[in-house]
């Protein structure tokens, strides 16, 4: 198929350790960066803020209100139209993810709401816009082992992949007619996918899938594909889990995984499929790590290598020339070098 040759290319003995380069330290818990074109980097903070990053230095550039901060809520991403637009996702105050769109310098238009009132973990929150549409993750209402049998449920939009077209007239958002079953969700079955990615030469999603007590695992999926049912709470990646929420699913094993036994982490960060320059070694190659062992690594065709190290790894970006950037708790904005 196009996207296995795309990304099974030539590999001699694959990518080495590589440098991580600061470009600041004095951002306040982030979650996520984007690049806009000129090159200024956005960085969400999981209080509210949007900081603006340009030459290394930091300004506050925007800050949504009403987020809810505690446990694993707050500002979890944004998704830029153009220079004053945008959209982002957040916890509010009732602790429902909120995905809406903003202007700078005037209101929010709120566009999609996923209660989630029970449990502050498991929000998943990523945003990003491909050909014009808006897909976002959500997880599965938290707690532990899907209390709420919600990830596989369809009509319950938490622990999912959502594609929708958020320009849609006077309506709040239309459903793509690409989308299987006329409904929001292209993928379900996930626990809480915190990142995903979307590899435009390939046409695939990468989903990070940070597991229960066992596992982590990463998943993937053509953006024009069928519906996918990734398998929780049935399957933590390959192992059974709970046997009850089985019945009648179809469920596709993940891409790869890895044990917390064996000591490469607990909290899996998703990554993207690298096609800069800056690393000719790495091309072709799969990129993520994990937030309790800051290992970043590097994975392709079964064969995953060991690139550097960030503790407390949140969230992963891209540079206008697509060189890899990385997050971390304790206010790093990092580059991949």
């Amino acid at each position: 198929m196009v996207f296995d040759a795309l990304l099974a290319l030539s590999v001699a003995a694959g990518p080495g350790p590589v440098d991580l380069t600061t470009i600041t330290s004095s951002l306040n818990q982030p979650t996520s960066v984007i690049t806009a074109p000129n090159g200024t980097m956005f960085v969400t903070e999981k209080a509210g803020r949007i900081a603006k990053v340009k030459n290394g230095k930091v300004s506050t550039w925007f800050r949504v209100k009403g987020v809810s901060t505690d446990s694993e809520r707050g500002l979890l991403s944004m998704a830029r139209i153009n220079g004053k637009r945008f959209y982002a996702a957040y916890t509010d105050g009732k602790g429902a993810l909120q995905v809406s769109r903003f202007r700078k310098g005037g209101g929010e238009r709120k566009i999609l709401r996923v209660p989630h009132p029970q449990n502050a973990n498991h929000n998943g929150g990523q945003l990003q816009l491909y050909k014009g549409l808006l897909y976002i993750s959500t997880g599965d209402g938290g707690g532990a082992g899907d209390p709420f049998r919600a990830a596989g449920r369809l009509k319950d939009l938490r622990g999912k992949i959502l594609r929708i077209d958020p320009t849609c007239g006077t309506k709040r958002y239309c459903i793509p007619a690409s989308n299987p079953r006329r409904s929001p969700v292209i993928a379900y079955g996930l626990r809480n996918p915190w990142r995903f990615s979307i590899d435009d030469p390939s046409g695939t999603i990468w989903i990070a899938d940070v597991g229960q007590d066992a596992y982590e695992e990463v998943d993937r999926m053509r953006v024009d594909g069928p519906l996918v049912d990734f398998g929780w709470s049935c399957r933590e990646a390959r192992s059974k889990y709970n046997r009850d929420n089985c019945k009648g699913r179809t469920i596709t094993k993940p891409l790869f995984s890895y044990s917390h036994a064996s000591g490469d982490g607990e909290s899996i960060t998703g990554g993207y499929v690298y096609r800069g320059s800056g690393i000719p070694s790495l091309q072709g190659w799969y990129v993520f790590g994990d937030f309790v062992s800051g290992h970043v690594w590097a994975w392709r065709d079964g064969t995953r290598q060991k690139l550097a190290k960030a503790d407390g790894l949140t969230s992963f970006g891209l540079t206008r020339k697509g060189e890899l950037l990385l997050t971390t708790i304790d206010g790093r904005l990092l580059r991949l070098s």
